[in-house]
């Protein structure tokens, strides 16, 4: 009887798991269910439901690049199509950019202003950064949490080691996984109100 228990309760756990997040295809092609099937495999296996913030998921391989706003959007670049762990870097990264709009403190200017004042001088322009100063701030954190969660979901050696390879942001990443920078970042994220870990009040969602 405990075993027939046990077996019910650890298949029911990826449904739960799934249960409230929506994942539309635009095509419905082959690398889009691959995607969507991937995010979802992933919700079931990780304990990342904590960091959904947005429960609606859009997967289109016309996207140039993976982006939050307006609808969370993940492409079909080969890079997600070969590794699920840049699936789930990348989700979760779009996942803070939701967490910084939603809960985090004050307005835009003020909210860069803080991470201006311990970063005064950033490399913006692509792919060192975002493009914009502004931009590139405000991916300082995003990419900080998105370390972050990968570290305590697949290690600290393994969050870095994929963060390193991406081709994109090669500044940002690198000021963020510099560990003399971890105490000012620490720093921001607890007076941004964006902290991931603690536990008590939840966090704004949609």
């Amino acid at each position: 009887m405990i075993k027939v228990v046990m077996l019910l309760f650890l298949v029911l756990i990826p449904f739960v798991s799934n249960a409230n997040v929506s994942i539309k295809t635009a095509n419905d092609s082959g690398k889009e269910i691959k995607i969507k099937n991937t995010i979802h495999e992933l919700l079931s296996k990780y304990d990342i439901e904590r960091w959904v913030y947005t429960k609606d998921i859009l997967v289109n391989e016309s996207a140039r690049v993976p982006h939050s706003h307006p609808v969370l959007t993940m492409n079909t670049a080969d890079a997600y199509l070969k590794n699920d762990m840049k699936v789930l870097s990348t989700f979760l990264h779009e996942q803070f950019h939701w967490h910084v709009v939603l809960n985090g403190k004050g307005t835009i200017d003020e909210f860069q202003g803080a991470i201006k004042k311990e970063f005064p001088k950033v490399e913006y322009q692509r792919p060192l950064g975002s493009g914009t100063e502004g931009g590139t701030l405000t991916h300082l954190i995003v990419c900080y949490l998105e370390y972050r969660a990968m570290s305590s979901l697949i290690g600290e050696s393994g969050a870095r080691k994929l963060l390193e390879k991406n081709e994109y942001y090669t500044w940002i990443y690198q000021t963020i996984l510099n560990k003399e920078n971890h105490t000012k970042l620490d720093k921001l994220v607890q007076e941004l109100n964006l902290t991931i870990f603690t536990k008590g009040k939840k966090p704004a969602t949609v």
